[in-house]
């Protein structure tokens, strides 16, 4: 067994989510792949030299990579040697005192004004299965803040539409929590439940959304509804199921809500990732600006 197999039966002893666990194959594959010899040959200079490939390196897309992609590259070279040098396989872990690139801070910028949100949501053609399927998942979206990936993995017995309760499952970090349904989504649900899904359902199954096959969603179809139904709404902004999540956290804290709980219902581990909305939804500070500003005093 190579040190790459043992880094790897090491992530799923911790029980890191298969998808975590591909990622670090993927990522340490590249790294192999720039280094060309043996993993444990490799030295700070090594590490540093492969961090300025990241840097000049133009990715599938046509771009640079980002700082963030940089780093998240990085993070898992950095994960391999520490694990290394713990287990003793290396006397030294070369990757220590390599340092992150700084991330620039940005705002999301595909966030959706009330108005905008109403005309996507009511784009499906509810009369339809499927229409009325997608309706739902954008009603789901937009009341929870979930990710495209949570939502493809719920279950049917991951939904309350009684009480309006969302449980998500392995979530990122591989973490499970419950989320709140809203009153309109828990209609759509309720009737996508009752009325759509037993047509769609082939066979029996456990996912909640389900396919015109009547299997559970492809990786992209999320992805692709929302496209499609921005297009027709005709949405110019860029638009993507994390746009739900985006719109979702700003207009709660344009109305007042506690930063703590949008945190719970976003399900980030760190406050910090969910401060970046307190910057796009300046409520406050546009109340003391009407209150505080000469000019906005004057008559005129």
């Amino acid at each position: 067994m190579d040190l790459i197999d043992i880094y790897v039966t090491h992530l799923r002893v911790l029980h890191y989510s298969e998808n975590t666990v591909r990622g670090h194959i993927f990522l340490l594959g590249r790294f192999l792949r720039f280094l060309a010899r043996d993993p444990a040959s490799a030295t700070k200079e090594t590490i540093e030299a492969y961090q300025l490939h990241l840097y000049e390196e133009i990715n599938p897309r046509g771009r640079p990579n980002s700082a963030a992609s940089q780093n998240n590259a990085l993070k898992v070279v950095k994960s391999f040697y520490a694990f290394l040098r713990e287990k003793g396989y290396m006397v030294g872990d070369p990757a220590k005192d390599v340092s992150y690139a700084r991330v620039p801070k940005r705002l999301p910028r595909s966030v959706l004004t009330k108005p905008e949100m109403k005309k996507l949501l009511h784009a499906p053609d509810t009369t339809t299965l499927l229409g009325y399927r997608d309706r739902t998942i954008l009603e789901v979206l937009y009341s929870t803040g979930i990710r495209k990936e949570e939502i493809n993995s719920l279950l049917i017995e991951d939904v309350d539409h009684v009480q309006g309760f969302l449980r998500v499952n392995s979530g990122k970090g591989n973490k499970d929590r419950v989320v709140p349904l809203g009153r309109i989504a828990c209609r759509y649900l309720e009737n996508y439940i009752v009325s759509v899904r037993p047509s769609l359902m082939k066979a029996p199954s456990r996912h909640l959304f389900l396919s015109l096959k009547g299997g559970k969603l492809s990786k992209n179809v999320v992805w692709e509804l929302v496209k499609h139904y921005a297009k027709k709404a005709r949405i110019t902004k860029a638009i993507s199921p994390h746009t739900f999540r985006h719109t979702c956290a700003t207009l709660m804290l344009r109305n007042k809500a506690n930063i703590r709980h949008v945190q719970e219902l976003l399900g980030h581990a760190c406050l910090t990732s969910t401060q970046v909305y307190t910057s796009v939804s300046i409520t406050d500070l546009k109340e003391v600006h009407k209150k505080c500003h000469p000019r906005e005093k004057d008559k005129e």
